[in-house]
Parts: structure tokens; C-alpha cells; sequence
């Protein structure tokens, strides 16, 4: 098959950014297509179970089609859905969704989802990620280690383009860098920047001041190193904390340091934040353990209505945030303990939490489900950026002793496959045995 060329039929999507046609019962996996899109590809990658096509000929386009507004759709490899209408997102990755958890997770009866579409489908990205090779400056391509070249992203905030175009007219004056980071605060009208030079090749100070005296958007730059973050001017982002309970709105600070992490979708996070809180359902008497806690981005609010909350998480720095964001809004219920969460549970002596909260990373919590289920905690809210892991770890708790019983899919990353899920998950109800 490789090479050649066949006419098909995408019939579905799938999580890994692509549309699903057959060839003789052998499944291909069309990237940039949608289901219902009528052609010819190319097969670019044959494997004994699969293979990968190329779209080279759209004869008849499925109604799902729009016209993508990024010049780099189809060989940036950051988006993958902009040619599919915005209002569909939800209902595919719902769809996709569901098949994971019936397939990995063997969820047998799934909740209904509920779905939260972005009021933002582009212009959202406060944090970005730009490699750097010679004087361009861009995203890898898809499936490549190619550099393209950028002067702008639609899917990121108009902040973090206004330092694209700047960091473009001031590229000739780099240092040998691989990485940049791009971290905006929408509250504060300025960014910062997170270098990563190659290797052996030391940044100048005087480099780092000229960019923050070229540019009032920038307050402050880090350099990273071998022994950690080196910073410059003001380091530090401030976002506001808003979310509404009962309909009352809460606004809470944070301080964000270099090398912390914060959600990439401002407006999102407010509906993470209020999805956590009302499937805890926590009163003033309860106590709150929250994993890979971070800089407290669940913490605070948690402590909002909870009698104590602990947050967990190994990075220090964020650490050193968190419990500057606590003390900056006056929330003495909430403790930062760092270390790995997994070594922090297995000496925990504070007794049950009445709700465990976690957001691991994309490979999920599968080493600390016994010990979150040992806890007996009566919820347990898992929020997860990978459905797969989530699916997984879903089986998991279930063999536990643990259902899930809600679950909200949030679209965090439009334009993408990607998405952010948060499951309720209950202990079993005991079984009524006739007398």
C-alpha cells in the first residue's frame, strides 16, 4: 500500500487528531480530515494494524468544513480541527470520549457528559511555547522536528502575539536559543519570556536588558540553566482567580513565578474551578486533600468553603507560590506540602479527607490508586488533560470500589483534540443481602 493512492470515505475521528477511512478492512488514519470528506490520499506510513494517508485530493468535502483562519493550519503541528466548525467540537470529542472509556476504561454504563464549549475558540493561549532555529521562530510541523516559521497565532492571546512580532524584528540579535517561552497576563497587559539556550552558549545580562528596555510589555525574563531559573526584571505573573458558587462570584489572586504552571485558557479555568466545586460539594466541616496542586489553583477556592485543605506538589517553586497565594488571600485553611505525591501519601497522618481532588500530569495517578482508595474519601474529583490515562485510571478506582458518577468535558484547548475532563467519582453502595 505504501505510496499508493486510494480513493475513500473518512468515516469517524479519533483522539489522535485524525479522520478514520478503511482500505479493505484495514483501518488509515487521515490527519486534517472530517468525517463525511470524500477523496484520494496517499499511504505515507504502513504498519501491520493500521496505516497513515495522506489527504491528496478532496473531491467532495464534508458539510463539517470551514474555511481555517491560520496561514500554518495543515503543516504547523499546534492545531488540528480548525477545518471542522467550532460547533461541533463538543459533540466529537464527546464522542471520543465515550468510546475511551467503553474501550480502555471498561466503563460499561457511562454518564451522561456534559459539555463545556470555550467562549473563546481562538485568542485564548496565555502561555505558548516557541522553538528557535537560526532566525526563525515558530512551531515544530506535525509529526516532525521541522521548524515553521511564524509572525503570529491565532489560538494565543492578541499579548502573546504582540511579543511574537516583536521577538521576530528582534531575532537577529539572539543568542544560540532552542526554546522560548511565552507567558502572559491578560490582568496585567505584560508577559514574560523563559530562555533555553543551547548548550555551552551563556546568555549576556546585557542581551536580557536591552529586551526588557526594547519592549514595555515585558516586565521580566528567566533564563533557564543547569542549576535552575535565572531571573531578571519583575519574574512574576499575576492572575485574577474568578469564579461564581450559588450565584456569588469570588475573586481570588495569584502570584505565578518562572517554571510554575497555570492553565493555558483563562476563561476554562473558571469553568474547572466551579465543575471542582460543585462535584465536592464540601461545607465548612469537611477537610480536602488536592494532588499535584501546583500553585493552588483548585487550592484556594477549595479552601473557600472547606475547614482545612491540603495541596500536594513536588515542584518547589510552585510550592513557594501557593503559599504565597495563600497568605495573599488571607486563607489560613489551606497548607502547601512539597514532595512527590505518591511518597507524601504513603506517610500521611492526618487521618480521611472527606474528598480527594487531583490534576496529575498526562500520564495519570495509576501508582497512587491504592493509596487514594486506602484514604476512603467519600468523592474523589479527578481532573485530567488526557482522556486515555483517565479512562485507565477510572477502571482502576472502579476495581476499587469507586464509580464514576459525573462527568464534565471541558473544552480547554480549542482547535485541538486535546481536552480537559473532570469525573465524580463515589465509593460503591453496599449490597442489600435478603434476610
Amino acid at each position: 500500500m505504501m505510496n499508493q493512492q486510494f480513493p475513500v470515505k473518512i468515516e469517524d475521528m479519533t483522539f489522535r487528531r485524525y479522520g478514520v477511512a478503511r482500505i479493505g478492512g484495514k483501518v488509515v488514519f487521515v490527519p486534517f480530515s472530517a468525517t463525511g470528506d470524500e477523496g484520494w490520499i496517499e499511504i505515507v506510513e504502513e504498519k501491520r494494524q493500521y496505516a497513515i494517508g495522506k489527504l491528496t485530493e478532496l473531491t467532495h468535502p464534508s458539510p463539517w468544513r470551514v474555511h481555517p483562519p491560520c496561514p500554518y493550519f495543515g503543516i504547523c503541528g499546534g492545531c488540528q480541527w480548525q477545518h471542522i466548525d467550532y460547533s461541533l467540537h463538543g459533540n466529537i470529542k464527546e464522542d471520543i470520549l465515550k468510546d475511551i472509556l467503553r474501550r480502555l476504561g471498561k466503563v460499561k454504563e457511562i454518564q451522561p457528559v456534559t459539555v463545556a464549549p470555550s467562549p473563546k475558540p481562538y485568542d485564548y493561549r496565555v502561555r505558548v511555547q516557541l522553538k528557535v532555529e537560526k532566525n526563525s521562530i515558530g512551531y515544530f510541523r506535525e509529526r516532525s522536528h521541522q521548524l515553521v516559521d511564524i509572525d503570529h497565532c491565532p489560538i494565543s492571546h492578541p499579548l502573546v502575539n504582540q511579543i511574537i512580532l516583536f521577538l521576530r524584528r528582534e531575532r537577529l540579535l539572539f543568542p544560540p536559543l532552542e526554546e522560548i517561552e511565552v507567558n502572559v497576563s491578560p490582568e496585567e497587559a505584560s508577559g514574560i519570556l523563559i530562555l533555553h539556550p543551547l548548550r555551552a552558549h551563556p546568555i549576556a545580562e546585557v542581551f536580557v536588558h536591552k529586551l526588557l528596555q526594547a519592549n514595555a510589555g515585558l516586565k521580566g525574563v528567566a533564563i533557564a540553566g543547569t542549576e535552575g531559573l535565572i531571573p531578571y526584571g519583575d519574574p512574576y505573573l499575576h492572575l485574577p482567580l474568578v469564579f461564581s458558587r450559588f450565584g456569588e462570584k469570588h475573586s481570588l489572586r495569584l502570584r505565578i513565578s518562572p517554571g510554575s504552571f497555570y492553565q493555558v485558557n483563562p476563561e476554562q479555568n473558571q469553568t474547572l474551578i466551579e465543575t471542582v466545586l460543585e462535584f465536592g460539594e464540601i461545607n465548612r466541616r469537611q477537610r480536602v486533600l488536592d494532588l499535584y496542586a501546583g500553585v493552588g489553583n483548585l487550592t484556594l477556592p477549595l479552601g473557600t468553603e472547606a475547614d482545612q485543605v491540603w495541596g500536594i506538589e513536588e515542584n518547589g517553586t510552585a510550592v513557594e507560590d501557593g503559599r504565597f497565594n495563600a497568605r495573599l488571600n488571607g486563607m489560613e485553611r489551606c497548607h502547601f506540602i512539597q514532595g512527590a505525591v505518591e511518597d507524601v501519601l504513603s506517610r500521611w497522618e492526618e487521618g480521611s479527607p472527606d474528598l480527594v481532588v487531583l490534576d496529575p500530569p498526562r500520564t495519570g495517578c495509576k501508582g497512587i490508586v491504592d493509596r487514594i482508595a486506602a484514604l476512603k474519601p467519600e468523592k474523589i474529583v479527578y481532573v485530567s488533560c488526557d482522556p486515555a490515562t483517565f479512562a485507565r485510571d477510572a477502571g482502576l478506582f472502579s476495581e476499587k470500589g469507586f464509580e464514576l458518577r459525573k462527568i464534565t468535558l471541558i473544552d480547554m484547548f480549542p482547535q485541538s483534540y486535546h481536552m480537559e475532563v473532570v469525573g465524580l467519582l463515589t465509593p460503591h453502595p453496599p449490597i442489600s443481602l435478603p434476610p
